[in-house]
Parts: structure tokens; sequence; C-alpha cells
């Protein structure tokens, strides 16, 4: 069997497993979420060469971190390697090396690109492409064969290009079972033996991998529709509350409008002088002020809030003499008060981290949480917020 056509047997094996998997449904409630994972391979490895497929196969280990940005691509760093082997056919001996491998791979996911992101889908068919650096030693052997092989190395570095297919077979929440084809294409002297051509080394390998956290997340779309339910189910006590503090108000209004105007009077004279002053201060402050929303129980920055933050990070550079407030809220219908608490001061620590990071010296922001004491606005959504105040 030619060694060649190993990899492209296990690619036509891989596409009914891709075509299965556009039956997949997806759940629509999550969405992916990147994450590492950690991979255990072991199997053999096969240098192409000039005698029969059986003595030229060895051991091979490799151990893998995965990083999958998306649900049809990643990054795979490993370490590996073993043994390879070589044949003089004129003496017909055969003669083993080590060799040390590190890989760095892109890893296309077929069955997400083609089937869409299922957190729970049993089979996950991919093809990789990348390159590697490969050491290569303890290759006496060789060096004992006579007549002395031409390309005969004692210990040298090789730089491979790399493909492969695989399958992964969904065992458990964080846990799978792959099987991998991977090839790599290395320098002419990797087997110490001259062909004018690339030396060949094949992989046949399976392994466990282990996954850290989860790889999906409360999807955005599903978090906004239950929050619209949750406001439509309130909406009618909202407006009858709102209603009677109407009605509350305006009693309470009559009442103080005497008084009121008394102290109105009193204080306008001042508050003239004092809004003359800093008219212009207030103005520039507050058009520069924003509000950063926050998903329901997240105080994650998302990345459309960020760009509010990077812009008031910008304006406090170009204007040192100004400082910002940075308020943190949650809204009182989530939750529990305690949570709450602790879930603004997140958010306004997190946007604090944001403001620093973008090179607001961390003695110009004043941070104050409020839990759900206090609701700033009557929409329910609206008070999962940071209030970024100037002044």
């Amino acid at each position: 069997m030619d060694p060649k056509r190993i990899l492209l047997v296990f690619v036509a094996a891989v596409l009914p497993l891709v075509m299965s998997a556009q039956q997949s449904k997806t759940d629509e409630t999550v969405e992916f979420r990147p994450h590492w994972s950690l991979q255990l391979q072991v199997g053999a490895a096969y240098t192409l060469g000039e005698t029969s497929f059986g003595d030229l196969v060895s051991p091979a280990v490799f151990v893998n971190a995965n990083y999958k940005f998306i649900p049809a691509l990643g990054l795979r760093l490993g370490i590996g390697g073993w043994q390879g082997k070589g044949c003089q056919v004129t003496t017909e001996e055969l003669y083993a090396f080590k060799f040390a491998q590190l890989n760095a791979d892109l890893m296309l996911d077929l069955t997400s690109l083609f089937g869409g992101f299922n957190h729970k889908r049993l089979c996950t068919a991919y093809i990789l492409g990348g390159f590697g650096g490969v050491y290569g030693f303890k290759n006496k052997e060789a060096a004992g064969i006579v007549p002395e092989l031409e390309y005969l190395w004692d210990k040298k570095f090789f730089v491979p290009g790399r493909l492969g297919a695989g399958v992964d077979f969904r065992l458990g929440e964080k846990v799978s079972l792959g099987v991998e084809a991977n090839a790599n294409a290395l320098s002419d002297h990797f087997n110490s033996k001259r062909a004018d051509n690339a030396d060949w080394q094949f992989n046949l390998l399976a392994g466990l991998s282990v996954r850290f956290g989860k790889n999906n997340r409360p999807a955005a779309a599903y978090l906004a529709a239950a929050s619209a339910a949750e406001a439509a189910a309130a909406k009618a006590a909202l407006e009858a509350a709102e209603k009677e503090k109407a009605e509350r108000l305006a009693a309470e209004k009559r009442a103080e409008d005497e008084a009121a105007a008394h102290a109105a009077a009193e204080q306008e004279a001042a508050s003239r002088a004092l809004a003359e002053k800093v008219k212009e201060h207030s103005r520039a402050a507050a058009e520069h002020s924003d509000n950063v929303y926050f998903l329901i129980g997240s105080a994650r920055i998302r990345e459309e809030e960020a760009a509010k933050v990077q812009q008031i990070a910008q304006w406090l550079k170009d204007n040192p003499d100004f400082t910002v407030a940075v308020v943190g809220y949650a809204d009182k219908e989530t939750g529990n008060a305690a949570t709450n608490l602790k879930l603004s001061e997140n958010r306004a620590e997190n946007v604090k981290a944001l403001l620093v990071s973008e090179g607001v010296d961390a003695d110009r922001i004043v941070v104050d949480w409020k839990g759900d004491t206090e609701q700033p606005f009557f929409e329910q959504e609206r008070n999962r917020v940071v209030i970024c105040t100037l002044e």
C-alpha cells in the first residue's frame, strides 16, 4: 500500500461524517465560547522508505494544547516525537533514530463549518495544516552502516510542513476521544539518505482530549428574548405603579410649590452666577459622559460598549483636568441584593480596568457601586449599567 494514500483514504472516510453534521440541530439558546483543551495522542509513525511498510513503523506520542477561536477554527500547539526508521537497501540494514517535534497547526472544524455550532454534537471531523520544528538525534545506527550514507547526520534540525485530518468522538461534557492521521513533509536529509525529494513521515494517532471550561454560553439573542418576555410581563404592573406614583407626586408637588418657589427665588441669584461659571465645564463633560450597558447577570464589557469606554478614555487623555465617576448598578428584578451588589461592583471595576488599560491614570477614576438599591432608569434592562460621568 502506498503510504501517501493513507491520508487521502482517511479524509474520504471523514466526509460522510461531515455531511451528516448538516442534519444536527443547533441549540439556539447557546452560542460558541472560545476555550482551551489539552490532548494526549499515542500511535504509530511511519517514515517513507524502500522496504516493507512494517519494517519502518515506529512508536509516536504527542501532547497538544488547543485553543478554539470560533466554531470552525482553532490553533493547536504540540510537542512530541519518539523514533524514526530508515533502511539501507544495498545492505538491507534497518536503522533507527530519535527525534523531538514541535508543531503549530490551524484546525478547521468541518462539521461546524457545514453544519453550524452544536455543543452536544457526538462526532466532529476536522482537517489541519501547519508547520513544525523537528530535532533529530541519536543517529548512531545509521552511522554504523557501510557504505556511509550520503546525507548522514548526528544531530540536525528540520522544519516540516504538515497536513492531516481527524475525527473526535464526544465521551462527556469535557472529554473526547479522537483518531487522527497526519503527514509531515521534511528535508531529504531526514532519513540520512539522498532521494532528491522530500522525506515523508506519516502518523496515525489516537488521543484523549480534556476541555478546560465550557464550549458554550447563553446566546445573546436568547437572553434578549428572555429579557423582553420579562419586561412584557411586568409592563402592566409598572404602568399601574407609575400612574399611582404620578398622582402622589402631583399632590406632593402642589403642597411644596409655595416653599419651592420661595427657595428657588433665593437660590436663583447664586445659581445664575454658578451656572455661568460651570456652564462650559458641564457642557463639555456631559457631551462626553456615557452609559455602559451589560447583559443580564454579566459583568463582561461587550465590544460595542467597550468602544464607549475607549472614547471616554481618549477624551480624558486629551483633557487632563477632568476626572470620571464610574458607578455600577444592577436591575432589582434579577437576582438578590447581595448578588446584585457584587455584580454592580464587578461591572464598575471592569470599566475602570478598561479605562486604565487605555492609558487613564487610576487616581483620575472614582469608582462606586449601588447594586439594586438605586434604579436610575425606569426600563429594567437599562439598569444593568455603569454610568460614567465626567467631572
